[in-house]
């Protein structure tokens, strides 16, 4: 199965939430319910390059999972308030054993703001 692609816009420096579904093979939700299963959401300049800008993880607890199977990170404002204007790439990988699947894979492009963090 190709990942799903979404591209994703906001002002730089803003804290924005991403609501995301996972769906196995036969398009069901997937619902982690063990401790060995891991979902990724890394954050890169380009696919070319193994620098990670930032990264977060469903076992950190930075992506979390409600009742309906949806799941939600949020981009704090400090994750992006000193990166250049632009855009970067972004996979949802889900990790669990030696299974490694990628769910989502898009852009992140981060458009013009005005208040800067030096005028909060």
């Amino acid at each position: 199965m190709d990942p799903k692609e979404v591209d994703i816009e906001f002002p730089r420096g803003d804290t924005y939430v991403y609501g995301f579904h996972l769906v196995d093979k036969n398009r069901q939700p997937v619902i982690i319910d063990d401790d060995e299963t891991e979902i990724y959401f890394t954050v890169k300049k380009n696919q070319n390059t193994s620098e990670v800008i930032f990264q977060k993880r469903y076992t950190r607890d930075e992506i979390k999972q409600d009742e309906n199977g949806l799941y939600y990170l949020i981009i704090n404002a400090n994750d992006t308030n000193q990166l250049k204007y632009g855009t970067y790439g972004y996979d949802v990988t889900i990790k669990s054993g030696e299974f490694v699947s990628t769910q989502i894979i898009g852009t992140i492009t981060l458009t013009t703001e005005y208040t800067h963090k030096a005028n909060e």
